[in-house]
């Protein structure tokens, strides 16, 4: 395995975080033929850790709870009423904490094992840092996650139930990406932890771990979709499968690559922004004022970028309301509850097929990022409605009498 810069192909050391030394590009890990050509075949163990000759972790395998093998769903009503024949779901809010970052959480804890290190510091707006919590407490590593004030409740509780400390950081975000990483890596340094944050302009080798959703999709689905669409904070989900994508290709499991849409909310849309102004970098926006925790970011890594350009693709908005809606639409029409963020990919399908950015007869996915309690807001108040409800007797003509009355 080589550290390669995604920009100049420099080479750096292994183990090297942060950008390119060179150019200030983004670094990722590169595998040799024989690594790539075991995608070719099934391979033993459980969960993401089959693929460990596609893992920036030589020795140490990684920690288990029963992430990944999440479902490949076919959409059963939205798609037929959008006339799409061929929509699937990516059900990522079915790994153990409910959300796709157990993939990075369990990479975490076996690069920290490998590093030697007594524990992990990450900083995450929820998602990631239940992940990593439970990990660590897995694999008997001390965690601290430096947290924004004001996250979803669920998310918090988590990631104290497995025994991560949590320190709220006023405005951790605000500071633009290149303050936040030297602000990591200084607070790793002094407490000789490993530095677990997800992005990789940070630490390039947790969305290894991430890159697994291709592996398993085109082995569900038999070959690789046509159109990949994923919501997009920082990018690392978007940038991780088109990065698998193209290790399938290289090792003739799949013959074509689909094209990347990234989905961002209107009030934070950096990887948006870029796109449509033809930028060359993805600038830092001076906001960010989503609703939905997930996206509410105002950077996402040049990685991003990338994957729209060299594969195709595009990057799109919706409204907060819209996938707000369109999360309890998923719930009752498809019986799947997710968190806004995930509902987020579908809110767009309608406006992408009326642009001829999709095909009715295409195979489209879209990655469902978390489950619905963590960000729960959804039922909310009509839960609190019941819960002030007359209770009725025991009797079946009440019962029935409620049956029938709107």
């Amino acid at each position: 395995m080589r550290v390669l810069c995604m920009d100049c192909g420099s080479e750096a050391a292994w183990g090297a975080m942060g950008r390119c030394a060179v150019c200030g590009g983004i670094l990722q890990p590169d595998y040799d033929d024989e690594n790539i050509q075991q995608l070719r075949y099934v391979q033993p163990g459980r969960g993401i850790d089959r693929y460990r000759a596609l893992m920036p972790v030589e020795f140490t395998p990684l920690p288990y709870l029963g992430e990944g093998d999440t479902p490949l769903i076919r959409s059963k009503r939205i798609g037929p009423s959008l006339g799409l024949e061929n929509l699937y779901f990516k059900n990522e809010g079915l790994n153990p904490s409910g959300a796709f970052k157990d993939r990075a959480g369990a990479a975490v804890a076996a690069l920290a094992l490998e590093a030697g290190a007594a524990g992990v510091v990450s900083a995450s707006s929820g998602n990631a840092s239940s992940a990593i919590a439970a990990y660590c407490a897995a694999a008997r590593l001390k965690c601290v996650i430096l947290m924004e004030p004001g996250n979803p409740p669920a998310k918090l509780r988590q990631t104290l139930a497995t025994g991560a400390q949590v320190l709220l950081v006023e405005g951790i975000f605000a500071h633009g990406p290149e303050a936040l990483a030297t602000f990591l890596n200084e607070v790793a340094l002094r407490a000789d932890y490993y530095l677990g944050f997800v992005w990789a302009p940070v630490n390039p080798y947790i969305l290894e771990g991430i890159k697994t959703i291709a592996y398993e999709v085109a082995g569900q689905l038999g070959g690789a979709p046509d159109v990949v669409l994923t919501p997009v904070g920082g990018g690392d989900m978007f940038a991780a499968q088109w990065r698998g994508y193209n290790e399938l290709k290289r090792a003739g499991v799949i013959d074509k690559l689909p094209r990347m849409i990234g989905v961002q909310s209107v009030n934070a849309p950096p990887l948006y922004e870029a796109v449509h102004q033809q930028l060359r970098t993805v600038a830092t926006l001076p906001y960010a004022k989503s609703k939905i925790s997930g996206i509410n970011v105002p950077f996402t890594g040049d990685h991003a970028l990338a994957a729209v350009h060299h594969s195709g693709g595009t990057a799109v908005t919706v409204a907060d309301e819209a996938a707000y809606a369109m999360q309890k639409r998923i719930a009752t029409e498809e019986g799947i509850w997710i968190e806004p963020a995930g509902a987020a990919p579908i809110t767009a399908l309608a406006d992408l097929l009326q642009r001829g950015l999709i095909q009715p007869h295409e195979k489209i996915l879209c990655v469902m990022s978390g489950a619905g309690f963590k960000d729960a807001n959804l039922a909310a108040e009509d839960a609190g409605r019941i819960g002030q409800q007359p209770t009725i007797p025991f009797d079946v003509d009440a019962v029935s009498k409620m049956l029938t009355e709107p």
